[in-house]
């Protein structure tokens, strides 16, 4: 039995995350970015449960079901939002993948010669991590808004820009690094 077990490890590929990223700032930068994501679902998910409760209870108290919640189309741009931050998963993905492959880093410091290889790259990871927990806050902001019954469009539309500000500053990082070897 132990002859086939050592088979099966034979064929399949290490996908473990200090494989792919590393255990240096890159992995740093790749998962600084995940976890603001997961703070931004985490909120998301709190403002559309709310929003089932004032729901359920806006129904229970008026007979007319016609009438919208007053926060659907802020919770809407909200998790509009979980799903572009999903697509930008893959990209972070790739980008750290590409970094440690091609110019592993150990610790938390940038060698000149690797500097010159990936150039601003580690920077604007770490911008638009920031973005995305900005992001979080104006999402937050506006969880608190629907509390207090205040309309909260301009925080759900300041989700909007701080995502898309976060994909920008992506696409910039990933065309700071050689064009022939990223995916």
């Amino acid at each position: 039995m132990k002859l086939f077990s050592g088979l099966k490890k034979l064929g399949r590929a290490d996908h473990s995350p200090d494989r792919q990223f590393g255990t240096g700032l890159w992995r740093q930068h790749h998962d600084r970015f995940l976890r603001a994501v997961d703070r931004y679902y985490t909120t998301a998910v709190a403002i559309s449960e709310a929003e089932d409760a004032n729901a359920a209870v806006t129904s229970a108290s008026t007979a007319d079901d016609a009438t919208e919640p007053p926060g659907a189309p802020t919770s809407e741009l909200i998790a509009a939002g979980t799903h572009r931050l999903n697509e930008l998963v893959p990209v972070v993905d790739d980008i750290t993948r590409w970094m440690h492959t091609h110019c592993p880093v150990a610790g938390q410091v940038v060698p000149a010669h690797v500097r010159q290889r990936v150039g601003d790259a580690p920077e604007l990871m770490a911008r638009a991590s920031a973005k995305v927990a900005e992001a979080v806050l104006a999402a937050s902001m506006a969880r608190t808004e629907l509390r207090a019954g205040r309309p909260a469009a301009s925080s759900a539309q300041a989700c909007e820009r701080f995502i898309a500000d976060a994909a920008e500053l992506l696409a910039r990082a990933r065309s700071s690094l050689p064009a022939e070897d990223v995916q």
